[in-house]
């Protein structure tokens, strides 16, 4: 058995001959094959790397990688594609921010496992980290907040057009394409700091120093929200490539929008019925835009709950409950394109005990009734609420990450033991590179090991503001009932 992550498709051991080549010494040839495919062949000839692509000559090295980490190379023939065309890992930098070194330490980790999308969560409640040159109070007002938590430790910082190309750039040298998120209509209590005219009420507002689901949404029956937004999108598309962008759509209470006079407007006159599909007519006609533009937009499976969803708009399904999971079944089955991140199994910012490793290989969309043949692919999320420095941030990624990879990458249905045995490879690669990876030994608590990973988690978790958002939820679900008194 070859010690690879993710285990690649087909592998023929030639002969119980090894050599010692080095990796200069790869030759590149061109040779049809899928997109992101490749054949790597080792042997008395030496090591050649045949493929139709940049990247796929790139997963070949990345092969190459982990066999030398695993000793001396095998006689070996590899031939490799993925399964899916989508294989990501989601950075929160929001809630809590990092440096452009950092972050292109994450992408240089994912690139040695042939994920291929890092989703760049750019802004939220707690702050709005890309500059816009249309709009500069976002980051003169929205990328400061005064604390955390009444910490009153001040906490700011964006990335600038320059730096963001630079990310761009370096990931693509390494195979990986970006993905930006700009969320709306909810998580957007700091663009509304900056622009309160962009609320319902046009009252001021603070960036947000506490977590959670707050009231301040877009306003979605005024057309000068629309035109921010266009403003937005116009900047945000010239600085990535890639086709899909992220928008978010998750959360959004309907306080606001129940006593707004242009929200209930814009019902009536498009016909309706509720502030759901008001939700979905608002996020068609954003992506609408995006798609003149050459973009394909994705929305979290909770803002897709009505009916009236566009067919352009891909459904990232993250919630597993009730009428949410239901609505991405329906859509996804029904012909939308989906993404997969299960909260309970691929959300990567909660502790090993209550997500164990094992928890996460275990998970299978299929199992779940998605039909395969509508999914682009699968991602692993890392929000950081509770996630403040990049060693944390590894440490909660991997080696969960490892799983969603694999699984990303290829057909299988090997146990959880043979997965263990093939991480041996690139956990040294990990070492090597200074990722702070969770040791196999910590990544399935049991007993009191088990506890005392959730007791720490809830310990921080915990604070004052829950309560508060918890209230705020609350108080959407009674206006909602107390309206179409159901």
């Amino acid at each position: 058995m070859i010690k690879v992550i993710p285990n690649p498709v087909s592998v023929s051991v030639l002969s119980d001959d090894t050599f010692e080549y080095s990796d200069s010494e790869i030759k590149r040839e061109f040779e049809a094959h899928p997109q992101e495919g490749y054949r790597l062949t080792i042997g008395p000839e030496g090591i050649k790397s045949y493929a139709s692509t940049e990247r796929g000559h790139i997963y070949a090295q990345r092969t190459l990688e982990q066999l030398k980490a695993s000793g001396k190379l095998p006689h070996i023939e590899i031939v490799d594609f993925p399964k899916y065309p989508f294989r990501g890992y989601m950075l929160d930098t929001c809630r809590h921010f990092f440096t452009i070194e950092e972050i292109k330490k994450q992408i240089l980790a994912m690139s040695k496992i042939k994920l291929n999308v890092f989703h760049w969560h750019l802004t939220e409640d707690q702050g709005w980290r890309i500059q816009i040159d249309k709009y500069p109070k976002l980051t003169e007002v929205g990328s400061k907040r005064k604390g955390t938590r009444g910490d009153n430790v001040p906490v700011e910082g964006f990335y600038t057009k320059n730096e963001i190309r630079d990310v761009v750039n370096y990931a693509a040298s390494l195979g990986i394409d970006v993905m930006p998120e700009i969320d709306i209509p909810g998580h957007f209590s700091a663009a509304i700091a900056a622009y309160p005219y962009l609320s319902c009420d046009g009252n001021e507002t603070q960036v947000k120093d506490s977590f959670g689901i707050h009231e301040d949404v877009c306003c979605a029956g005024k057309e000068i929200a629309q035109e921010f937004l266009r403003g937005v999108l116009d900047e945000v598309i010239d600085l990535f490539p890639f086709k899909y962008i992220h928008l978010g759509g998750d959360e959004a209470l309907r306080t606001k929008w129940l006593n707004c006079k242009d929200c209930q407007k814009t019902m009536d006159e498009a016909g309706l019925k509720d502030e759901d599909e008001l939700q979905a007519y608002f996020m068609e006609k954003i992506a609408t835009y995006a798609e003149e533009k050459g973009k394909t937009v994705l929305n979290w499976n909770d803002g897709m709950v009505a009916s009236n969803v566009g067919k352009n708009i891909v459904v990232h399904f993250w919630n597993e409950n009730g009428k949410n999971k239901e609505a991405a079944l329906r859509h996804i089955n029904g012909g939308h394109k989906g993404v997969i991140s299960p909260f309970f199994s691929y959300y990567l910012d909660y502790p090993y005990g209550m997500t164990p490793l094992k928890k996460t290989f275990k998970y299978s969309h299929l199992e779940e009734g998605f039909n395969d043949n509508n999914i682009l692919g699968l991602e692993a999320p890392l929000w950081t609420e509770f996630v403040a420095d990049i060693e944390k941030v590894e440490y909660m990624t991997y080696p969960r990450l490892l799983v969603v990879a694999e699984k990303a990458w290829g057909e299988n249905d090997l146990e959880y033991s043979d997965f263990l045995a093939r991480t041996d490879a690139i956990l040294n690669i990990f070492d090597s590179i200074g990722i702070n990876y969770a040791k196999i030994s910590e990544v399935n608590p049991r007993g009191f090991k088990k506890i005392h990973s959730l007791f720490v988690f809830l310990k921080r978790m915990w604070h004052p503001s829950v309560l508060e958002s918890l209230e705020r939820v609350k108080r959407n679900k009674k206006m909602l009932k107390t309206k179409y008194k159901v």
